[in-house]
């Protein structure tokens, strides 16, 4: 990762409490997936997952939840706020479009995130189609409640996609969603049957991501062919023994 330093677009607060921060950075590439690292002057680094496409340089897209005035991610966005230019390291990670995961024939990824895990399912697929993937995706997006959604034109677009699937999940029922609801988990099982043949990547927190697989597991899914960034820092817990 290098220092790169990058021009403040614009901060908007887009639902309660996520900001989609734009940037501007110039002679620096990422690929599909991949992080950067906020610098702050005090010398921590926060990561937050590029939301946007490889193919939307030198423009470049954040989603950062705040959700404790008193958190770091709240003083992630008032540094950003507060500058013209700010100092990223970039870019990072090794769950992207480039480790392996296009190797082999993939005729259906799934795309599955949970809350601002969205970001990097959104690099994903904007990049995928972008690129002309022939096969098809399935995207789920899991959120506790419905004032939790947000990017709704993007929502709205890929929804219209062929050979794509839109699949947005509210874990709170209430009167005002006429979505889905439940565990993301449930969904991806009662849409499809065997796993085997498909990829996943699930972006999320650890119990989430490692929750997830443990279900996909069962109707096929291979780790092997399921990626994600907790891979890298987080070992799997022991499961229970029935």
């Amino acid at each position: 990762m290098k220092d790169v330093i990058a021009q403040v677009q614009g901060v908007e607060l887009i639902n309660q409490n996520v900001y989609q921060v734009n940037l501007e950075i110039a002679d620096t590439q990422f690929i599909a997936g991949q992080y950067l690292m906020i610098v702050l002057p005090t010398g921590e680094q926060v990561p937050y997952s590029i939301g946007s496409s490889p193919n939307e340089l030198p423009n470049l897209t954040l989603y950062i939840l705040v959700s404790d005035p008193e958190s770091l991610a709240h003083k992630v966005v008032e540094h950003i706020q507060n500058n013209s230019s700010i100092t990223v390291k970039m870019p990072g990670g090794d769950c992207h479009l480039e480790n392996g995961m296009l190797n082999s024939p993939a005729e259906h990824i799934l795309l599955i995130a949970g809350g601002t895990g969205f970001s990097q399912i959104k690099s994903l697929h904007d990049t995928l189609v972008a690129n002309q993937f022939a096969g098809k995706i399935s995207v789920y997006w899991g959120l506790r409640t419905i004032a939790d959604v947000f990017a709704k034109p993007w929502l709205e677009a890929i929804a219209e996609q062929p050979n794509v699937s839109l699949n947005v999940i509210v874990n709170d029922p209430s009167p005002e969603w006429q979505g889905r609801t439940g565990w993301l988990y449930e969904s991806v099982l009662a849409d499809h049957g065997d796993l085997s043949q498909y990829k996943a990547v699930i972006s999320g927190s650890v119990g989430m991501v490692y929750g997830t697989l443990d279900q996909l597991e069962l109707k096929g899914l291979s780790k092997d062919n399921c990626y994600s960034d907790v891979f890298a820092y987080a070992p799997h817990p022991d499961k229970p023994q029935l």
